[in-house]
């Protein structure tokens, strides 16, 4: 099942683009990752081909349990690299197999944009 995300910057996603990385900008990536935190490397190189990916599917795929707790320790690498691993909601709930709605999360790498959109404020 495929939710349908704008891969539009907007305010919801604070102007940050969602990103299918290429190859060599995905080695780029894992090389300063630490070695230490290898479901970090594995959570990046997923999300690199597999945005906007449920939550439950970045659990199997990955073999996380805390997909937030990893993708903290991968943000504190990747941020200096101008990309970040995020979520958001999907615009209308996920189900599981019994029909019922879940709190689960699309997942992304995401561009950062070159400046804060409160830059002009401050």
């Amino acid at each position: 099942m495929r939710n349908r995300v704008s891969r539009a910057p907007s305010a919801s996603t604070g102007y940050m683009t969602n990103e299918i990385l290429d190859d060599n900008i995905l080695e780029n990536l894992v090389k300063h990752l630490s070695q230490n935190r290898p479901a970090a490397i594995r959570l990046v190189e997923f999300l690199a081909k597999n945005p906007e990916s449920p939550s439950v599917h970045v659990n199997r795929e990955c073999a996380i349990g805390n997909i937030s707790q990893e993708a903290t320790a991968a943000n504190k690498k990747l941020f200096r690299q101008g990309y970040m691993v995020g979520c958001m909601r999907p615009p209308s709930p996920l189900k599981n197999r019994f029909k019922q709605d879940t709190a689960q999360h699309l997942w992304s790498i995401y561009k950062l944009p070159k400046e804060a959109a409160n830059d002009s404020v401050y």
